[in-house]
């Protein structure tokens, strides 16, 4: 396959995340008709426990081939980085996919509500296949292809459907806790096919086995993947102690344990989703921003990129905010039959501005090399969103859930982008001193 520009790779990703998404949107739609809104919160609060298994297996590691990948002069460098790289995977996910499955009943009673005992058993095998998945998306978009990622996606989602759909009629038959298991079972089975087609796309890799250079590449790619690692296990970690605390301090301000589990249902699993709408831009930039950064080999054309991306996600994420805003009286009632959703809608679309820019940020900051800053930066919005949730919500309610994380990632993104005009100024200063 032949490189592809920066426009066509980001137009390529945005579109395949655009459908996805469309079609993602539209399955969780269908999804919280059958299972309601108890059963949702059931599933949100595994999915949780999930994203933190999965973070050793698929973080840091799909960044750093992407950037290797980006600057390797040659074919036969970049089979060797990806051989590498499949390597750290598999032995990280083979140690972790058993692990997690021993640790889930003692995970669900840690979470305080053993209803998510079947969903945690039923996203085990993600552990693996996602992990192994990133790893070729990294390779792929580092060598500026975005057409196989996308196509592994769709497969992947189309089998999440396909699955939903023919076990669609057992969802009335059976209790809260194996309804909110039916999702895990579609992510677990359509994990395995977007694998599948991604590998078959890549085609044979030449096995390294022996070869002196691997070791170099395995020792640059825990150098890079280690602070991407510790950021998403901050963000990973945050969410799912949010899962925990959220239902906790709203019965702490009165509710019921059903009523607690419903009203985080609506927060995360109704609200939060179309705050991610935008993401389907910021994502696709953010993909391949990073390798196109890495890239760069002026520091004009760095400032230029930069400033581009960050424009074309600010102008289409409040245009999207703004939307969302005026139609959430009509997404509450039409899609989610939910009338008294409105509020709750309209209060927390600022995220929708703020979670695209802070991703695409992030994008830039590890394909300039920033990882440990980014970190420093997540660490302490986490920090906010976790007291602040702690704080407000027994008083305001699941309100305080949506002003909470305003406050965190907010706090993130300005930190970031302190960070980023900071280098920028400073570059901008060493060159006038260079040029005196």
């Amino acid at each position: 396959m032949k490189k592809q520009s920066l426009k066509r790779q980001a137009a390529i990703t945005a579109a395949s995340t655009g459908l996805m998404r469309a079609l993602g949107f539209a399955l969780r739609l269908w999804i919280s008709q059958l299972l309601g809104a108890e059963a949702l919160g059931i599933m949100e609060l595994a999915s949780g426990a999930h994203m933190l298994a999965l973070t050793p297996a698929a973080a840091g590691l799909p960044s750093a081939v992407s950037r290797l990948t980006a600057r390797a002069g040659d074919v036969n460098k970049r089979k060797m980085i990806l051989y590498a790289a499949r390597q750290c995977a598999l032995a990280v996910g083979l140690v972790l996919t058993p692990l997690f499955f021993l640790l889930c009943p003692l995970i669900a009673s840690w979470m305080g509500d053993e209803r998510t005992l079947p969903a945690l058993l039923l996203f085990t095998p993600c552990v693996l296949t996602v992990g192994l998945s990133s790893v070729y998306d990294g390779y792929f978009f580092g060598q500026g292809q975005a057409l196989p990622p996308a196509l592994s996606e769709g497969v992947e989602q189309l089998v999440r459907i396909a699955v939903v759909a023919a076990l669609a009629g057992l969802a009335g038959r059976v209790t809260a806790a194996y309804r909110a298991a039916l999702p895990a079972l579609a992510s677990s089975l359509g994990e395995g096919a977007g694998l599948l087609m991604i590998v078959l796309l890549a085609g044979k890799i030449p096995s390294f086995r022996g070869n002196a250079r691997l070791s170099p590449i395995r020792r640059e790619l825990a150098r890079l993947s280690l602070p991407l690692l510790l950021n998403r296990l901050c963000h990973t970690g945050l969410r799912s102690l949010c899962a925990v605390v959220i239902p906790l301090r709203l019965m702490a301000g009165g509710l019921s344990r059903a009523e607690a589990m419903s009203r985080f249902g609506m927060f995360s699993g109704m609200v939060m989703p179309l705050m991610f709408l935008p993401g389907m831009l910021s994502g696709a930039l953010s993909t391949v921003g990073g390798p196109a950064i890495a890239r760069c080999e002026t520091r004009r054309g760095e400032s230029r990129l930069i400033l581009k991306l960050v424009l074309t996600v600010l102008t289409v994420s409040a245009a999207c905010a703004g939307g969302l805003y005026l139609l959430s009286p009509w997404i509450a009632r039409r899609f989610y039959r939910l009338p008294e959703l409105t509020p709750l809608l309209r209060l927390s679309c600022p995220l929708a501005v703020l979670l695209p820019l802070q991703q695409v940020i992030g994008g830039l900051m590890t394909g300039l090399g920033l990882q440990k800053r980014s970190l420093r930066a997540s660490l302490l919005g986490s920090a906010a969103l976790l007291l602040c949730t702690w704080q407000w919500l027994p008083r305001f309610g699941i309100s305080g859930a949506a002003w909470a994380s305003m406050a965190g990632h907010g706090l993130s993104l300005v930190c970031e982008s302190v960070y980023l005009l900071c280098r920028e100024k400073k570059r901008c200063a060493a060159d006038t001193a260079g040029a005196g």
